[in-house]
């Protein structure tokens, strides 16, 4: 059964879709939480390494398992809701403009990953010199990097949380009520393909 927020089910695609809420919401936390205990220690140059692997797992993430998911969901979930009633025709619509925000979102992270990469390899470089010399020469552009990465993982969080909680409570109950259990087989089988 998965669980996130009010709403648990069993109910593929429905089930998956919500488990998939749930790695990302932990990936989301993972990187924000490294950001911050690596702004808040700037000398530890492990702790900025640690930040940057879990960004990068978060980055892999949004570029390959995100995208699959919203696939699911606009291309599998919400074309079986269109046409049941004008206000969930509403929602989904509201749905599709969440999903532009996220992929802009992840846009800015990448792009911000890319600079980062830049000043990561100067960083690790220092690392094998003296402390003071890696604060001087890897200090000030890696917080700023990161203190950029911070804001975009933070807005990203805020983001998909709303989204997720208006997918549960306003998209995910009327399914369940509408949707045949042949159609959500269908659904699944659909899903499932995706992911392949």
């Amino acid at each position: 059964m998965a669980t996130f927020g009010n709403l648990e089910t069993e109910v593929e695609p429905l089930a998956g879709l919500i488990r998939d809420h749930i790695e990302v919401h932990g990936l989301v936390t993972e990187a924000r939480e490294a950001v911050e205990f690596a702004l808040d220690s700037p000398l530890e140059t492990q702790m900025a390494n640690d930040a940057i692997e879990k960004l990068r797992d978060l980055s892999a993430y949004l570029e390959i398992d995100l995208v699959i998911h919203i696939a699911k969901e606009e291309d599998v979930l919400f074309p079986a809701l269109r046409g049941f009633a004008a206000d969930l025709d509403k929602v989904v619509d509201e749905m599709v403009e969440q999903h532009d925000e996220v992929r802009l979102r992840k846009t800015i992270i990448e792009r911000a990953l890319a600079h980062m990469d830049e000043t990561h390899d100067e960083v690790q470089a220092e690392a094998a010199g003296i402390s003071a010399a890696v604060a001087r020469a890897g200090e000030a552009p890696a917080a700023e990097i990161l203190e950029e990465l911070l804001d975009g993982v933070k807005r990203l969080d805020w983001i998909l949380q709303g989204h997720f909680g208006d997918e549960e409570d306003d998209l995910f109950p009327p399914a369940l009520e509408l949707l045949s259990p042949e159609t959500f087989a269908e659904l699944a089988r659909q899903a499932k393909a995706l992911e392949e």
